[in-house]
């Protein structure tokens, strides 16, 4: 009897060893990420506020189209990158070679697509056609790194997704604040985004390490139909995510959309802010463990919460250090963006779970709820920045209601019937 219970007591022990082990590499994963992924956030908004200083307004606004234009990319290397890291958790013995050649195939693709679409891009919004190439094809190494910046996450190797991520921001971002200092025109912009995003792609492949021929392997199979599911769901999140942003432009007056503009630098801060904790913890959703979903919309629902209350408390702080004294009437409303953010954010890890089941259906939620923001603007009798901004935080919450909802719905589906996915 006794043996019996000294041998549980030695069972309890290790596990709460083990439990203590994975909560500090936990811990440790989201201080190195987190300090990884602010360096190219933090770079990408020097570069944007240098442009405006080295640039004359018509260039600077040429600029800002050439960010939005790259956007649209975005979803492209996220996608990939949750494909690879999803991969690697349900086959931790993959070589990962199948995945940078699947990676570099699609960097290729979006190479040749930007050379075509940069004819009339560059008619529409009369920006050169080489530096349209430049900017927007930087696209094609992003992608690429994307897929290793997958492959390190999916690995869980922590110290090599911050270093990717380091190298990312450095090599894009500096690069066009160093020819913008030499040059300052927007050709300095497009060699500077396109070379360093090449070098990045060129250091990371380093980094990552034992990827040496991986051209010579075999694409991994279906990656294609995984791509398309995947980016079409994270391309519907930031239709979502920069709606409001266009419905301004429209139904407010070009002085109170420039104000809403300064707000959504607010929100956006929101929802990249607690980035890390989904990509550290994306791996163990993919392991279909809830209790990182749980804890990853805890983390981020907390973040949002500190946010807010920054933004309401010292919301003359927040708009004179984003915006500057000429914001002022967003200091009564600046928290109001912070709440909006915040939602997106949590939003987003919702559907990255999603994702990390392969099961991406939410992404006709994310569509329903950008076309009911769009109605809802358009329905205010009396448009204001207030009126726009509390229209998208009233549906915005009403989808993370709904897709809590479902997520609960399929655990609890699961847990009654084990088959069930």
């Amino acid at each position: 009897m006794d043996f019996k219970f000294i041998q549980i007591l030695l069972i309890i022990g290790l596990k709460l060893i083990k439990l203590t082990k994975e909560r500090n590499r936990l811990i440790q994963g989201l201080i190195v990420v987190g300090a990884g992924l602010a360096v190219p956030q933090v770079l990408a908004y020097a570069a944007s506020v240098i442009a405006a200083r080295l640039l004359v307004p018509p260039e600077f606004g040429a600029f800002g189209a050439m960010q939005g234009i790259t956007q649209i990319g975005t979803p492209i290397g996220l996608a990939i990158q949750a494909i690879a890291a999803r991969r690697l958790v349900k086959n931790s013995a993959n070589k990962h070679h199948d995945l940078l050649r699947f990676g570099f195939e699609i960097s290729i693709a979006v190479m040749l697509a930007t050379l075509l679409i940069s004819f009339p891009l560059s008619s529409i919004f009369n920006i050169d056609y080489i530096v349209l190439v430049l900017t927007i094809g930087a696209i094609a190494p992003f992608v690429f790194i994307s897929t290793q910046l997958g492959i390190a996450q999916g690995k869980e190797f922590y110290l090599k997704l911050a270093g990717i991520y380091i190298v990312f921001g450095i090599g894009r971002s500096i690069s066009a604040i160093v020819g913008l200092f030499i040059y300052p025109e927007l050709i300095s912009v497009g060699i500077g985004f396109f070379g360093g995003t090449v070098l990045s792609a060129i250091v990371a492949h380093f980094i990552l390490g034992n990827s040496k021929k991986f051209w010579k392997t075999e694409r991994a199979d279906e990656s294609i139909k995984e791509l398309w599911r995947a980016t079409q769901a994270l391309f519907a999140l930031y239709v979502l995510v920069n709606i409001d942003v266009l419905l301004a432009r429209i139904v407010l007056t070009p002085e109170e959309s420039g104000i809403y503009t300064v707000g959504m630098l607010v929100a956006k801060i929101a929802f990249f802010m607690p980035q890390a904790i989904t990509v550290v913890l994306f791996p163990k959703m993919g392991r279909n463990d809830s209790s990182a979903l749980r804890l990853a919309v805890l983390g981020t629902s907390l973040i949002g919460a500190g946010y807010i209350a920054v933004t309401y408390f010292a919301s003359e702080f927040v708009v004179n250090a984003i915006g500057g004294s000429g914001y002022a009437e967003l200091y009564s409303e600046v928290w109001l963006f912070a709440i909006e953010g915040s939602l997106f954010a949590v939003l987003q890890v919702l559907l990255y779970g999603r994702i990390a089941r392969e099961d991406t259906k939410v992404s006709i939620l994310l569509w329903v709820g950008s076309i009911l923001s769009t109605i809802s603007v358009w329905l205010i009798a009396s448009d204001t920045v207030v009126t726009v901004v509390s229209a998208l935080i009233g549906v915005t919450f009403i989808l993370v209601i709904i897709a809590a909802i479902t997520e609960l719905r399929h655990r609890a589906n699961e847990r009654s019937d084990p088959s069930h996915t």
